[in-house]
């Protein structure tokens, strides 16, 4: 009976890491790591949403984070995370409410050309520390571990600065969204793979989701079209945002 090659090739290259890994388990009880890659947000911030100037506000970004974990038993134990995400602001809702804004004050000052916008906006910041239990599925020296966590999250949404300009050349208008800050409880999950370079090093790979219900107080999008009186749209609303983070990076473990 013949066998191709195609399969004796990947049988031969498997036999050889079980038996030159399997020899070299790996016994250490903790595990350091490093790593940073592409972040998505998720939740309300990441979804439009009609009459909420924050729906459809965050885009992509990135992010960075440092792991401990600490085996307390080969297959058990407690890992530690400390993040810090940067996600893009898109600016469009504003621009959508300001439009109506802008729309409806035109009437009161005699404008009747139309309008473009200068946008300035920054970052919005989800940082998190978290701690769960975790589990450690050992294969030689790789291991894949998953884990559930819970902690303290901090998010910081961004400030967003418009000038729209009439074709008329006249009654400049300004649009200005505060930014602020909001911390409490929030809860992750994710996994994680990691393949030995040499001695106690690896190299890691790791994928987390991140949530929290957060409530941004005393933020309002103001707009001013001209001498016409300032226009507050105020929020004071919670909800529910998070960000997935998919990042690779190096560990040691000892």
């Amino acid at each position: 009976m013949k066998i191709s090659h195609r399969f004796i090739v990947p049988l031969f290259a498997l036999f050889l890491f079980v038996q030159v890994d399997g020899k070299a388990q790996n016994d250490n009880r903790s595990f350091f790591s490093v790593t940073a890659g592409y972040s998505l947000p998720v939740g309300e911030l990441a979804r439009e949403k009609l009459n909420d100037p924050f729906a459809g506000l965050t885009g992509s970004g990135y992010y960075g984070q440092i792991n401990y974990d600490f085996r307390i038993a080969r297959w058990f134990g407690l890992k530690l995370s400390g993040s810090m995400n940067q996600n893009t602001t898109r600016p469009q809702p504003i621009v959508d409410i300001a439009d109506r804004r802008v729309e409806e004050i035109k009437g009161f000052i005699n404008e009747t050309t139309a309008h473009t916008w200068d946008t300035s906006v920054s970052r919005w910041k989800f940082n998190a520390l978290m701690v769960g239990p975790a589990i450690f599925l050992n294969f030689g020296r790789v291991q894949l571990e998953g884990h559930v966590q819970g902690g303290y999250v901090k998010v910081t949404s961004p400030t967003v600065d418009m000038t729209g300009r009439f074709e008329s050349g006249e009654n400049q208008i300004l649009v200005h969204l505060s930014p602020a800050s909001t911390s409490g409880f929030g809860v992750g999950a994710g996994a994680s793979l990691r393949l030995p370079i040499a001695g106690p090093l690896y190299f890691h790979l790791s994928g987390d989701f991140l949530a929290t219900e957060a409530e941004l107080k005393n933020v309002a999008v103001n707009v001013r079209v001209g001498n016409y009186p300032e226009v507050g749209i105020p929020i004071n609303e919670k909800r529910f945002v998070g960000v997935a983070n998919i990042g690779a990076g190096l560990g040691i473990s000892f």
